[in-house]
């Protein structure tokens, strides 16, 4: 109501004289008026308060409306990705289950109570489906948990285990078991069975070819080894490889042919990896090579190309040719020594007899006053006459027919008989002979064959010596063998040159005349004896080995 009408209503419900009451009623009316606005002001103060408060009531209700919504739109998209996770865990379960199905392995899982939870389609096609029936009546026929089975005794926990089993369907399994926590948390046995039946029957014929093939490798004739392609490291050798090095077989594994100085001439290792890196045929190459005595050795190299664990190897035949070789250059070196020999044996003796007549002459004509003047040409004549005449000797030694009385002689005697005559030819060209000799037992020698087999051999030492240098004559017995050895200090002899020493009329000397080795090697036939050569950059060593056992006394030997 308004102010003027509220104080007017009060004016008219009072009655009595107005103008007595006039000042008194002017008054209350002015103090109730002043109440009135202090009551108005509280009340538009009170609805100014409530209208703020209901205000933010309101805002505070829409923040909360709003937050609501926003909780419910992130209850709704959380909703909906938990769906799709749940979507992807049913297709990787599906997946899973599917992958698990159809493993070519048998997959199952068997609870505490040994029923199977679970299998695969392979585990199926081999047990069938096992329903309510227990593992241990699937596997092994029984009626009741086998008594040695551990793996659900109450307190152990289910351990990772593999192992190989044979099972009732005939096949072989590698099986591996793992523990498996349940959703309702119990533990049970998951397993996978693989099919090993056809890999244990390779294995088996690998096993027996492994065992036919190191058989046949370890007792093999022939020099056997297999190294690495890569870094020539020997893996295993034979024994007649061992035989054929002269190395223990410790010695040699773990250890390249470099390592053991195998090679005389490395271009021929160099030749054969890159055969085989080239995948070419190596097919009985002739290699020389070195013995752990030192000694050199010949043999024919044939090599294949293997993998063992992934890595490229070499299996290396030898086959050991040094004494055929020998044997074959002997038989062709005795073969021209024999066709000299009769050569020698026809026209030896057609030769020497007009050379004497001719010198018959030159020393009547040579006395012939007339001809003083020419002495000189005459001694040359004469003298050329007698070393033309010299070499027909020796040319007439090779004959085939020549025979040798064979009597017991000692080698040292015979030595010391030259020794005087060897030692002034040394003190001449200013050497020196040094004898080692040993007690060695008799033998059966033609003396004046064995002086000249000496002779020639100490003389061409000393030709291959400068002076001040040494030449060292041996004796010592050795394999039931009494060994004769001329050692000289010079420089050695070329190998490419070995094969063809002893061969008639080969020489390496200016004024030689390719005659006394061949001499010496027919000599040492004669004898039943070897002549072995052993050179080097720092000398030369002959070797004449006379087997002990040789014919009786007096025994005439036939070339």
């Amino acid at each position: 109501m308004p102010l003027e009408l509220d104080l007017q209503a009060r004016m008219g419900s009072q009655g009595g004289n107005p103008m007595r009451d006039e000042s008194k009623t002017k008054k209350q009316l002015i103090d109730e008026l002043k109440v009135l606005r202090r009551r108005n002001i509280d009340l538009e103060l009170l609805d100014a308060e409530h209208t703020r408060t209901a205000q933010e009531s309101l805002q505070e209700s829409e923040r909360r409306v709003r937050r609501i919504a926003e909780v419910v739109f992130e209850l709704q998209k959380e909703i909906t990705k938990r769906q799709q996770v749940e979507e992807e865990l049913e297709k990787e379960r599906r997946r899973l289950f599917s992958v698990l199905d159809g493993l070519p392995a048998q997959v199952y899982l068997i609870a505490p109570d040994y029923s199977f939870r679970f299998s695969n389609r392979f585990f199926q096609e081999r047990f069938g489906n096992p329903k309510e029936t227990p593992c241990y009546t699937i596997f092994h026929g029984r009626t009741e948990p086998c008594l040695e089975c551990e793996t659900f005794i109450a307190g152990n926990p289910i351990c990772v285990t593999q192992g190989e089993w044979s099972y009732p369907d005939g096949y072989n399994y590698e099986v591996y078991d793992y523990p498996f926590i349940d959703v309702d948390g119990s533990e049970m046995l998951l397993s996978f069975g693989f099919d090993i039946t056809e890999r244990k029957k390779i294995e088996e014929q690998l096993r027996l070819s492994e065992e036919r093939f190191s058989k046949a490798f370890n007792v093999s004739p022939m020099a056997m080894m297999i190294s690495t392609l890569e870094t020539e490291k020997f893996i295993d050798v034979n024994d007649s490889f061992c035989r054929l090095s002269k190395y223990e077989r410790n010695d040699i594994l773990g250890r390249t042919s470099i390592d053991l100085g195998f090679w005389v001439n490395h271009q021929d290792r160099y030749r054969i990896k890159r055969m085989i890196i080239r995948k070419e045929p190596v097919r009985e190459l002739e290699i020389y090579f070195n013995r752990r005595t030192g000694e050199q050795g010949l043999a024919l190299f044939t090599a294949e190309r293997l993998d063992i664990n992934g890595e490229t190897c070499i299996l290396g035949i030898f086959t050991d040719i040094t004494e055929s070789k020998a044997m074959e250059i002997e038989m062709i070196r005795l073969d021209r020594l024999g066709l000299v020999g009769e050569m020698a044996a026809s026209i030896g003796h057609e030769i020497r007899n007009p050379m004497t007549t001719v010198r018959g002459f030159l020393q009547i004509l040579k006395e012939n006053p007339q001809y003083g003047q020419e002495q000189e040409y005459f001694d040359l004549m004469i003298e050329e006459l007698d070393r033309a005449n010299a070499i027909i000797t020796e040319f007439l030694s090779l004959a085939k027919n020549k025979m040798v009385e064979l009597r017991p002689l000692n080698l040292q005697s015979i030595l010391t008989n030259i020794l005087p005559l060897v030692q002034a030819n040394a003190i001449a060209q200013d050497q020196k002979i040094k004898l080692e000799m040993e007690e060695v037992p008799d033998l059966l020698l033609d003396e004046k064959e064995i002086r000249q087999l000496i002779l020639n051999l100490v003389y061409n030492a000393l030709e291959a010596m400068s002076p001040d240098r040494t030449v060292t004559i041996r004796t010592y017995t050795e394999n039931k063998n009494v060994v004769l050895s001329v050692e000289d200090q010079g420089n050695g002899i070329n190998h490419d040159l070995l094969e063809k020493l002893g061969t008639p009329f080969f020489t390496t000397k200016d004024q030689g005349t390719g005659l006394g080795l061949a001499i010496c090697y027919g000599i040492a036939s004669r004898h039943q004896a070897k002549i072995e050569i052993e050179t080097c950059s720092t000398g030369t060593t002959f070797f004449v080995r006379f087997p002990i056992n040789q014919p009786s006394p007096g025994f005439a030997i036939n070339s």
